[in-house]
């Protein structure tokens, strides 16, 4: 008589909203709460390595790949907690276990997200990283306020080519972002903000005139030697005469001449310097967020 009234006390009614949310805030602990401790780990696990698997694979430079990650984790975790609070429902009654404990719960809040926070960082790659360009200096290609990715182990199997949209370091003035013009021993000029190389083919056309920030523009597509095609702006007024035509420019080499796609705004090469190999961190690879959604995940390589 005596352990059938202990038995009884340890019988308790499931509240279908506590267990929507101890699923909510953790995936797994509102079917824990219930009893069902094998989906409970299940859950748990499967939205803790779902991350992981997504960061081993690389898929994080890709924007649209990354909005499906975060909308599949909300779509999962609340199907979760649903599940929890309509299983809840349904037992109506269930005798407590050992876990069955409110500080057991408590404790594993911060494991799980710690777990979550560790397991991220171990996967997380170096390779790429994304950040914010600063400036106009790449118009019309990047824009001020656009987020972008760069491949930081791009060149450790691969040498810099024409057009190559470079990472780059300058020492105690942080790093740039540039384009590739002018090779190792190159001969060019630059005549009225046009790349020129001799003995090798580069061509510009004026696509058509417009005015930005005020000022009168012109667009042109230039072409590289390897046939890399890009947009530039140029003012039809250069703001400075010096930079604007600069003849026989010699490059060095193991170094690289880089100007910005945005020519009379930009402190590119004819003002910092060629740039050496050993100065270079990385390759931009594709634009990864902008305000304009038609660039959101734009390809930047050839």
């Amino acid at each position: 008589m005596e352990e059938e009234e202990l038995k009884n006390d340890k019988v308790i009614s499931r509240k279908k909203l506590l267990a929507f949310l101890l699923s909510a805030l953790v995936p797994g602990l509102g079917q824990l709460y219930n009893g069902q401790h094998t989906k409970s780990i299940v859950y748990s696990i499967g939205l803790l390595t779902l991350p992981i698997v997504f960061n081993l694979l690389g898929l994080k430079p890709y924007f649209w790949a990354y909005a499906a990650l975060i909308i599949l984790l909300i779509v999962l975790r609340l199907a979760i907690a649903i599940e929890a609070a309509v299983t809840a429902g349904r037992k109506k009654e269930y005798q407590l276990k050992n876990y069955n404990k409110w500080y057991i719960y408590l404790a594993i809040v911060p494991a799980w997200y710690f777990a979550v926070y560790a397991g991220e960082s171990i996967s997380e790659t170096k390779r790429y990283k994304s950040f914010s360009i600063s400036t106009d200096s790449s118009n019309p290609n990047l824009t001020a306020g656009d987020y972008v990715v760069g491949d930081f182990d791009f060149y450790n199997s691969k040498q810099p080519e024409y057009g190559d949209l470079i990472i780059f370091s300058i020492p105690n003035a942080g790093n740039y972002v540039f384009r590739i013009v002018g090779m190792p021993n190159d001969t060019l000029n630059i005549e009225n903000q046009l790349v020129k190389i001799k003995n090798k083919k580069s061509i510009a056309s004026l696509v058509s005139t417009l005015t930005w920030n005020e000022f009168e523009t012109e667009e042109f597509i230039e072409t590289l030697p390897n046939g890399y095609k890009y947009r530039i702006y140029r003012n039809k007024t250069p703001l400075d005469t010096a930079s604007a035509t600069i003849k026989n420019i010699i490059v060095p080499n193991e170094s690289y001449f880089v100007l910005g796609d945005n020519r009379d705004f930009s402190a590119d090469s004819r003002f910092v310097g060629f740039i050496h190999r050993q100065q270079i961190q990385g390759k931009l690879l594709r634009i990864y967020y902008s305000a304009d959604l038609s660039k959101i995940n734009k390809s930047l390589e050839k």
